[in-house]
């Protein structure tokens, strides 16, 4: 049976459902004619990111660390997908990134990553129900090799990937302990529509701003694997479809490195301006230069990326310039 025959009238619960990548896993999933229950306290996610009017979703504003309401919904879902973080909303702290913002609030990233986490391994293992953990490249840190697979050393340089990887261990230690169905996804470099923070959004927002002018911090050296949303979306219900995926780590990218010159220029050029790049030359502590994913395990399961970058930033820039008319009309 196909990923969709086997999710097809399941009870979903979505932790972060209301984010970036969550929303567009509660919409595939909602295609895909489940049942969907999202927990999110909207600390960075947006409301109007969900299909509140769809029958099959139920919208819960609440945290992961409340453990009555992990418990209540886990006992009303057949599955979990854990996507919850510590990631401050861009428009009230002004344009970063998530280890940025772990590197000042050490301890609140480590509270809703491992406290949290281990809440929702204790309400699904009490409820028996699979759980699909959104953990990080960042794990990895400063790799020795690229690309990376996922028996590399796990060598995390910033709090946010540190604390990933505490809850990555909880995940292991609840499927050996407790025979808990729990599958890691190790994502990359996500992109999309809805992303309202991170490389892509900093660089279109810059360049609205001021056309003629663009600093990027760094060198525009630095390698990543770009994976569009709808791809990663459809790599998270793969694993979590995939009787073989429980107890294992599994990398989420696209296995393609990028410099982050060419994402710039091609931003650029698809935004139809010419501005003078000025690169830094230096960027935020626990920034890695090189994070390309190795995907042959991901492959063996029959995942295959399908969007290429330029189609993506062609996608996320009409979204975010649709957004920008919205909001000049408003």
């Amino acid at each position: 049976m196909s990923s969709s025959e086997l999710l097809a009238g399941k009870r979903i619960l979505v932790t972060g459902g209301a984010g970036f990548i969550g929303s567009n896993l509660v919409e595939r999933l909602l295609a895909l004619n489940c049942r969907v229950i999202v927990l999110d306290n909207l600390s960075s996610g947006r409301i109007d990111n969900l299909p509140l009017h769809s029958r099959q979703l139920s919208f819960v504003k609440g945290d992961i660390r409340n453990q009555e309401l992990a418990r209540k919904l886990a006992r009303k879902s057949d599955m979990v997908f854990h996507l919850a973080e510590f990631i401050p909303n861009t428009e009230q702290s002004g344009p970063g990134h998530v280890i940025r913002f772990s590197t000042s609030k050490p301890i609140a990233d480590l509270d809703v990553s491992v406290r949290g986490t281990l809440n929702i391994l204790e309400s699904a293992s009490q409820a028996h129900i699979k759980v699909v953990f959104a953990s990080t490249a960042a794990v990895y840190g400063e790799p020795l090799e690229s690309p990376i697979e996922e028996t590399m050393l796990t060598n995390p340089i910033s709090p946010y990937g540190a604390s990933k990887l505490a809850a990555e261990i909880y995940c292991r230690v609840f499927n050996r302990t407790y025979d808990l169905p729990v599958v890691i996804a190790r994502l990359f470099n996500v992109y999309g529509p809805r992303q309202r923070k991170y490389l892509m959004h900093d660089i279109l927002l810059k360049l609205r701003k001021n056309p003629n002018k663009l600093e990027i911090l760094g060198s525009g050296n630095q390698q990543r694997d770009f994976i569009y949303v709808s791809d990663a979306v459809e790599g998270l219900i793969l694993l979590a479809t995939e009787e073989k995926s429980c107890g294992d780590t599994f990398n989420l990218g696209t296995g393609i490195p990028t410099s982050v010159r060419r994402v710039v220029t091609s931003m650029a050029k698809i935004a139809g301006v010419k501005p003078e790049i000025e690169y830094t030359g230096h960027s935020w502590k626990g920034d890695i230069e090189i994070l390309v994913a190795d995907i042959a395990k991901m492959r063996k399961i029959g995942f295959r990326p399908r969007t290429c970058l330029l189609k993506g930033i062609k996608e996320f820039t009409k979204w975010f310039q649709q957004v920008e008319q919205q909001q000049t009309c408003a």
